[in-house]
């Protein structure tokens, strides 16, 4: 088992800036003929950059896998090319393929088909379930590519340095992923409970607003979410003292999620829930749903990512109903502490890895490696070229189209010149929510399970679950939370509680 596998715990250290992801189109799964042969290789500490890849007449074959991009998709096959163009004129020749995901929902079923070698992806996108894969030996260690990269390295920040020392396998140039609460201005304006909220946004002063959009009838139900609760937690998580995934309590080292801290929460989402401030039906709503509930007015509250998340829902707001519909960024609540949710650096949650059987490891890396270098970040964070921007000499200027562009490998704007562009990269709140994120930053502490404990705490995660969801839509009262830490106990907590214990004494 790779050497940080081992368990290991950290505490945040920094925060910043966006979000993405991103992949494109061309082959087959075969090494193409003449490819190099440390193209096949994994990097020792002694590997300079990778560069002299394929050649004009033989590119290297690579496949990418990633979540949303479509391989028949004209812009998606655009930027392939655009891909494959930009790393020749470098003197790496690359023949892009864009693999079409498995159906279902991309978190659960892409871990099973990468498994299962129903897929084989040179690149592929995790959006978890990547921790048992990495523990087979089924991913590539990026250490020494980050150490020897031309570009990758230098975009990185803190926290992503401190990640890959911990979990080498999966990287995302990315701000820390944090859920950021928007509504629309002219409903917000129109509130007044605005003022006290601003100036003090309690647990209570959040709810008196979600009560007057109700009573006002400017929303059907005033939050919505996406299936479960976890943009909410990042609004009111702190305030109820749920400030870390592991606390100590009474000398024993538990989950957050089975103490009195907890059980207060889920009593207020209870309370939500019953009034009709909380979507009825937010159990059952996908991300696609939940957002088309907010651009029609139905539901006044959402939390998107900060950065490139809000950008969007800022935009489609206002295509939808306007300019006076701009968003407006809220506060996390305010009690026993004031923050978003807590960002652990123990792994990343989400980001790319690459098949620890690939062929073409290097020629791999060297897509990711070109797509964080100055040609990579224009063509990444600005789109294509007389589509959603024009190049005038070097100085870019945004055109029409480009709020419909999305970063497709790497979301931050570190790298990118914005000297250089005219036009807005990104709108006024999605600047708001990066600035939020970072003056209500927390960090965490977490521990990486062995593979003896996995199946434990994932029977304990589906006992929380089905609690906190029953709990919440009054099928069983919030007395039964006490019945829930017995069972959770028993279900593994008591046996992680020791390894906790032993990882962090």
């Amino acid at each position: 088992m790779k050497k940080l596998l081992s368990i290991f715990m950290v505490l945040v250290l920094l925060s910043t800036a966006l979000v993405g992801c991103g992949n494109s189109n061309s082959g087959s799964d075969t090494p193409a003929a003449g490819e190099n042969a440390e193209n096949a290789s994994t990097p020792t500490d002694a590997t300079a950059e990778t560069t002299g890849i394929g050649s004009p007449d033989a590119p290297v074959h690579v496949t990418f896998l990633c979540k949303d991009v479509i391989p028949t998709e004209e812009n998606v096959q655009l930027l392939v090319e655009a891909i494959e163009q930009g790393m020749a004129l470098e003197g790496n020749y690359i023949d892009l393929e864009v693999l079409e995901a498995p159906a279902g929902k991309y978190a659960d079923v892409v871990p099973i088909a990468f498994r299962t070698g129903q897929i084989t992806p040179d690149i592929i996108y995790f959006q978890g379930g990547d921790l048992p894969i990495a523990q087979e030996d089924m991913l590539v260690d990026l250490t020494a590519y980050i150490e020897n990269s031309t570009n990758v390295k230098n975009i990185m920040e803190g926290h992503q340095f401190e990640k890959i020392k911990n979990y080498p396998y999966l990287l995302w140039l990315a701000p820390a992923r944090v859920q950021i609460p928007v509504m629309r201005s002219d409903i917000f304006n129109a509130l007044d409970s605005k003022d006290a909220l601003l100036a003090d946004p309690t647990p209570e002063n959040y709810y008196a607003m979600f009560k007057e959009i109700k009573d006002k009838g400017l929303a059907e139900y005033p939050i919505t979410t996406d299936g479960g609760i976890l943009k909410l937690d990042s609004v009111f998580n702190h305030a109820f003292g749920v400030t870390t995934t592991i606390v100590n309590v009474d000398g024993k080292l538990v989950y957050s999620k089975a103490t009195d801290f907890e059980k207060q929460k889920l009593a207020y989402y209870a309370r939500l829930y019953q009034e009709g401030l909380l979507d009825p039906d937010y159990v059952t709503k996908q991300w696609d749903t939940m957002e088309q509930a907010f651009y029609e007015g139905k539901a006044a509250f959402v939390a998107g990512t900060a950065g490139d998340v809000v950008n969007v829902y800022n935009n489609k707001m206002i295509q939808t109903n306007g300019e006076e519909t701009e968003l407006v960024v809220l506060p996390p609540a305010k009690g026993i502490s004031q923050a978003y949710q807590s960002i652990d650096v123990t792994k990343e949650s989400r980001g790319f890895a690459i098949n620890a059987d690939s062929e073409v490891k290097d020629a791999a890396w060297a897509v990711l490696d070109y797509m964080a270098g100055p040609q990579g970040r224009v063509l990444d964070k600005l789109g294509l070229k007389d589509v959603h921007y024009t190049d005038d000499n070097g100085k870019y200027k945004l055109t029409e189209k480009f709020p419909e562009w999305w970063a497709k490998f790497w979301p931050t704007m570190n790298g990118l010149d914005l000297t250089n562009v005219e036009g807005d990269v990104l709108t006024k709140p999605a600047i708001d929510s990066l600035e939020a994120a970072s003056t209500y930053y927390y960090g965490d502490i977490n521990v990486v399970l062995p593979n003896d404990l996995l199946p434990l705490k994932d029977a304990m995660d589906n006992l929380y679950t089905e609690y906190a969801t029953d709990i919440i839509r009054g099928v069983k009262s919030i007395d039964t939370f006490d019945e829930f830490v017995e069972r959770w106990n028993a279900a593994g907590g008591d046996e992680i509680s020791e390894y906790l214990t032993e990882q962090l004494k």
